[in-house]
């Protein structure tokens, strides 16, 4: 018999804010932990909430062998490592002057806006241990700012977004853009319908089409990519990870739920220079279609593996906004409600969107809608992307796509 042990703690600080008054808090800390055993070709699993105790929990997921749940033994060989982003980002005791002294600076910055909803503060860590000497532990952290903004009297919940998340705070370079986006705001501005360089972030376009990358999907014939991995289908300029690297992604695990690594940059590939490389699996989905496993699996603390996607990594093309678009452009801030059709068709109305000029904000669009082919949109529509613009830890996409008026 086989066995993996992980553990699993996550501390929290969440303020609440109201009209730009932080006016609450919530502090939780949460421990998981989880067996899984391997034996004759099935799996059991115990989880607990609290500090674990592991032989107790290998006792009960050993009981729950009797469910015979299939799933193949593949357990990663040996290997120790280590990654640790412990450093503190805001000393708790300062955690709420801090954030209360950048919301009075951004209030005095932008006096039309009125802010809600939350700031947090997260710091994780996991531990991952299996029967095949294989031992892993990565912690780290970060600070997410995530506000809703009203335009004071328009009587609407709220009009715009102002968010970021990274493993440093740095208060100067957040009210500088979110400045610009408040300047940019109040300049109402009006284009033509044609088709336009739409700048976004890639989330809000690829994780429409996320079904199509998964394994079983692929397999069974029913994803617009079913038949072609390893060929070549995008753009040259495109290449897709998944982001678990906490120097790009504050906060991020190195490994997956089943323990595998993605040395030595711990991004799993899924697109090359225009390459489908790999799909989202677990292990029993790639050996079951017998497909490479990538190693993005997640899993709950008392569940069994399955399909994630830790994140996004998109590598850049160019180093700037004005090097990636010049001239016109259309940077998208929110878009819900958009969707795709079976056969790779996607459209979206922007609830907010800037006109852009060499990657400067020029003013505020009104009602528009923004789509395309999912082939073309990554392929000959697919401009680039550029990474820490227009701040630290952002990421954004361009793809030339057709723009209507809503």
């Amino acid at each position: 018999m086989e066995k993996e042990f992980i553990k699993n703690t996550e501390k929290n600080i969440t303020l609440n804010v109201t009209a730009g008054r932080i006016d609450s808090f919530r502090r939780t800390e949460k421990t998981t932990g989880t067996v899984r055993v391997y034996e004759n070709g099935c799996i059991g699993v115990a989880g607990c909430i609290g500090e674990p105790n592991e032989e107790e929990l290998t006792k009960r997921a050993t009981e729950a062998l009797e469910f015979a749940i299939p799933y193949p033994e593949k357990l990663e060989g040996a290997l120790e490592l280590e990654q640790r982003h412990d450093e503190e980002i805001i000393p708790i005791h300062e955690l709420i002057p801090t954030m209360q002294a950048f919301l009075d600076r951004l209030g005095k910055e932008c006096p039309n806006f009125a802010f809600s909803n939350k700031i947090g503060l997260e710091y994780t860590s996991t531990e991952y241990v299996n029967s095949k000497g294989r031992r892993l532990f990565c912690s780290g952290g970060e600070v997410n700012t995530s506000l809703l903004v009203q335009n004071r009297g328009s009587g609407n919940v709220f009009d715009t977004f102002l968010g970021w998340k990274g493993d440093s705070f740095d208060a100067d370079a957040l009210i500088t853009q979110f400045k610009k986006e408040y300047d940019a705001f109040f300049k109402r501005v009006d284009i033509e319908p044609g088709r336009y360089p739409i700048v976004i972030d890639i989330s809000t376009v690829l994780y429409r089409f996320a079904n199509h990358f998964i394994g079983e999907l692929y397999a069974a014939g029913a994803s617009l990519l079913s038949g072609k991995l390893g060929e070549k289908i995008f753009s040259d300029k495109l290449s897709v990870m998944s982001d678990m690297n906490a120097e790009t992604t504050p906060g991020a695990c190195f490994f997956d739920a089943e323990g595998c690594v993605s040395a030595p940059d711990f991004r799993p590939c899924i697109v090359e220079n225009g390459v489908l490389k790999g799909l989202l699996t677990c292990k029993k989905s790639a050996d079951t279609f017998n497909i490479p496993n990538i190693g993005t699996a997640q899993a709950a603390y008392d569940g069994v593996p399955g399909v994630g996607l830790s994140g996004l990594y998109v590598s850049p093309t160019a180093k700037s906004l004005k090097q990636l678009v010049q001239g016109k452009a259309i940077y998208v801030v929110m878009a819900e409600g958009g969707d795709a059709t079976p056969d790779g068709h996607f459209a979206s109305p922007a609830q907010l969107a800037y006109l852009m000029e060499d990657g400067e904000l020029v003013g505020r669009l009104g009602d528009i809608n923004f789509g395309g082919n999912f082939f073309e949109l990554f392929g000959k529509d697919y401009i680039g992307a550029v990474r820490d613009e227009p701040l630290k830890g952002s990421s954004l996409c361009a793809f030339m796509m057709d723009v209507s008026k809503g």
